[in-house]
Formats: structure tokens, sequence, C-alpha cells
């Protein structure tokens, strides 16, 4: 009896130091999350000086993130990889020296500009340091300069480009033209010299005009107006003359207020006998793709398509393949119609939203093209570099569109049209 208990004390040891070592494995090895930051810090100085060591240690760092976790490498795109290790070889190889930080933020966005993926991107943030041209006015007045520092701005576009991660000219562009020209850390990553300022020339009914401006925080900016109340990032309007419910939605967040305002809008839905429902995503950069899930529990939808994907466990790609969902269906469902507004804004989540009600034959897309592709790369991990502090998002889950049909194409609403009028178009359609 005492040898049989001892066997069976043997085995257990033995089986659960097969299970610890199989776990410690799988976190050291396997888990995609392994070494990433709970938490970032502030980035470390642009002009900080970084010694060569360090600056090759830090893209050293980048690169094995970039092999180790981005599905690019198991899935077959050798083209992309190909481009960035190239890439890589070519930025390490010019490192001779001390480089600033700016230097190594220019070098390590090009990498990661190589493998067309809107989520995989090196950043700097340092809210204390960050700074914006110190008057709005002109650009309100003027439009975009038509150069800055002497350097045409299309010129410049080319290079903000060649350092940003993205998938689509359009959204590029429009992030370009609206934001960038304004912050000084991102003409910096184009090269501008802005220790002494900016001299940006406008035109205006044929006549050229020169403004200098010096960078400022952006609460000093002439022109900026801060927002004293936020505007909800969920809410709704019911406009019963028009039977019209719309639900406007400006971060994909999945959670208990999400749940509540959702349900009170399609409770005032039911009780005003409203017809239409429209979705609004303008302007939402995406979130968790459990919201587009949750809204379709109040349709009356029995079973639907979701995209296929491909998750990377270190060396290993998962692939899930023709996943349908079994709608978990309210007591009470809508039956009428469903409008979704979109803009080059809708990103990520907000896209994907989009996608499962068209791909599904759901409802009607009116406004402009996604600012990402359906079959693009996403789920990001967040590092950061050792010395430099750079923020650095990497993906490790590769999507498919749902709609194979239309593979490699953004998310083309039923109804095109400017972001400003699409919701006027969902009432001519509607009337």
């Amino acid at each position: 009896m005492k040898r049989v208990l001892k066997r069976i004390v043997v085995i257990i040891c033995v089986i659960i130091g097969i299970c610890v070592g199989l776990f410690g494995y799988y976190k050291l090895c396997m888990d995609p999350y392994r070494g990433t930051v709970d938490e970032v810090v502030d980035s470390e100085s642009l002009d900080k000086i970084l010694s060569e060591e360090e600056a090759k240690e830090d893209l050293d760092f980048f690169m094995k993130q970039l092999q180790g976790r981005h599905p690019a490498w198991l899935d077959g795109s050798e083209e992309l990889v190909e481009a960035v290790e190239s890439q890589y070889e070519e930025e390490i190889g010019a490192i001779e020296g001390d480089i600033s930080v700016n230097e190594l933020n220019q070098m390590a966005s090009r990498i990661a500009a190589k493998l067309h993926d809107g989520h995989t991107r090196v950043a700097w943030a340092n809210q204390e340091e960050a700074r914006y041209i110190n008057d709005f006015t002109q650009t309100w007045e003027y439009g975009v300069p038509i150069s800055i520092d002497g350097i045409s701005i299309e010129e410049l576009l080319e290079v903000y480009k060649e350092t940003s991660s993205y998938e689509l000219d359009d959204y590029i562009e429009k992030q370009f033209y609206g934001n960038v020209i304004a912050y000084e850390p991102s003409l910096r990553l184009c090269g501008i010299d802005t220790s002494d300022g900016v001299i940006m020339t406008f035109e205006k009914d044929g006549e050229t005009t020169e403004y200098s401006y010096d960078f400022v925080p952006l609460e000093e900016v002439i022109g900026y107006e801060s927002v004293e109340e936020e505007v909800p990032w969920v809410s709704y309007q019911i406009d019963s003359e028009n039977s019209v419910g719309i639900f406007t939605l400006k971060s994909c967040i999945h959670n208990e207020e999400y749940e509540k305002v959702l349900g009170d809008f399609f409770g005032e839905v039911f009780a005003n006998d409203i017809q239409n429902v429209v979705v609004d995503l303008r302007g939402n950069g995406g979130g968790s793709s459990q919201v587009a899930n949750e809204f379709i529990t109040y349709l009356n939808v029995d079973e639907y398509d979701s995209w296929d994907n491909a998750v990377r466990f270190g060396w290993y790609l998962w692939k899930n393949e023709d996943i349908k969902h079994t709608n978990q269906k309210k007591e009470q469902v809508f039956n009428g119609e469903i409008f979704v507004l979109t803009d080059v804004w809708s990103y990520s989540s907000a896209m994907d939203f989009a996608m499962l009600i068209m791909d599904n034959d759901i409802g009607t897309v009116v406004g402009e093209p996604s600012g990402n592709l359906p079959d693009s790369y996403g789920d990001i991990l967040t590092f950061q570099m050792p010395n430099s502090k750079l923020i650095m998002t990497v993906s490790h889950k590769r999507w498919y569109r749902i709609d194979q049909t239309k593979t490699g194409e953004p998310i083309m609403p039923d109804y095109e049209t400017s972001s400003t009028e699409a919701l006027d178009k969902v009432y001519e359609l509607i009337q």
C-alpha cells in the first residue's frame, strides 16, 4: 500500500512539474504580452543625446519585438518582412556616434512604416514638452500653408509618409494637414528645425503671406478654445417627428455605461415606435470590437459572420476561420432600418463595426470610406525602448475581411458623401 501511495505521489509531482514547466515556457516564450508595459512613462526629451550604444540597443529592442510578435514574420508576408529588415539594416548602419532622441525617432519610424500597418508604430510622448505653433487663427483663415521654412507642403507630406505607419493615403494626408503641421514634435519628425520657430507661407486669392511662429503649450495657443464640458463619448437623440433614433459613439468602449446608454436608447426607440436607427461612428478611433456585438443583440438577427483572424503566440500562428456568432437577442428587438455613418476617422474597431453591419447585410453605410483596411493587422502590444523611452505599439493579430470578395478594399459606403453631409443623406434616403 505504501509503495502504491508513493508512486501516486511521484506521478502527481511529475504532472505538477510538467504543468509548471509548460506554463513557464508559455509565459517566457509564447505569451504575446510578455515584456509589455502596463503603464507608459514620458519619453526622453527629443534633444537628449544618446550614445551610439544606447541608440543601437533601442533599435535592436524594437526589431526584436517586431520579429518576435508581429504576424507578418509567420503569415507568408515575405516582401513586407524583407522591406522592414532591409530598412533596419540601413538605419542601424547609419548610426556612427551620438544621436538625438529625435533622430532615433525618425529612424525607428522609417522602419515601422515599411510594414504598412496602422497599428504598429513608434511614438514620442511627453506631455510636459509637447508644443504647438502659438497662433491657430491663420490656419483657420487661410487653410493649409503652401510651405514651412521654405519647404513645400507637398514635399513635407512625402517625408511624413516615409515616417508614418498607415494603410490608406486619404487617412494619412488628412492627419498631416489637420494635425501635424501645427505640432512641433511632428514637424521635427519631418526634419524641420524648430529651434528658432518656423515661418509658414499661406496663399489666398493669388497672394502669399508669411507668418512667424514660436511654440507653446496647447492652452497658450491663440485661437485654441478648450472645451469646458466634455462631449459625451456615447449619447443619443430621438427624432420622433421623422421616426429617427441617432446613437452616437465617439469611442468603442464596452463597459457598463455603454450598455446602459445603449439600453436606454433602444428603450426610447421602442417606446416611440422609431423605424430608423442611425449609428454615428464619425470621428471614432476604435477600441473594443465588442460594442458592435452588444449593439446587434437589439436587432432581429439570429446569426452573423465575423472576421477570420490569425493570432501570434511566439513561434506559432493560431488561425481562426469561418467564425459565426449566434446572436443573444434581447426580449424585444428592432426590425426597422439601420444606417451607419462613417468618415476617414472611423478607425480600427469603429471600422469593424461598419464592416459587421455592411458585410452581413444588416444595414446601410453612409459617409466616407474608413481610415484603415478590414484586411489588416491589429490588437496592439505596448513596449518602451530602454533608453529613449520611445513608445512602440506592435500588432500581434491579423484580421481578414468578412466578405472576402472585397479583400483588400476599405469600407466603401453604400452612399458616399462628405462627413458633414452624411446625416443629411440619411434623412434624404428615409424621406
